[in-house]
């Protein structure tokens, strides 16, 4: 091999380990704080009930419009979840909620 391809190769290794990084630390915990965040419907208050149906506490909103902060069980959530219409993400403690901001259900 030379030098060329040896950078190549260093590279890429590089690239699949920040990958791995960026997606292992979006992946939401087995319990804890998780970040519901609706993609087809934005309505704060159907991710809300969403989120209380499954036993999980309302945290605060988060970042996004029509998301929210929870804490509970990933397993018990992603039963309710329906495939693609909500994402859940782990939910960093920094800029994810606020106190301030909690939702209400309607």
């Amino acid at each position: 091999m030379d030098h060329r391809s040896d950078r190549l190769l260093l590279v890429a290794q590089a690239g699949v380990g920040v990958a791995a990084l960026a997606i292992m630390s979006l992946y939401p915990p087995a319990e804890g704080r998780i970040l519901l965040i609706p993609v087809v419907d934005r309505d704060v208050n159907a991710t809300a009930r969403l989120a209380l149906s499954s036993g999980a506490a309302l945290l605060g909103a988060g970042p996004l419009r029509g998301s929210l902060v929870v804490v509970g069980s990933r397993s018990r959530l992603a039963a309710r979840l329906r495939p693609w219409r909500t994402l859940m993400l782990a939910a960093p403690p920094a800029g994810c909620g606020s106190p301030s901001r909690q939702a209400t259900v309607a």
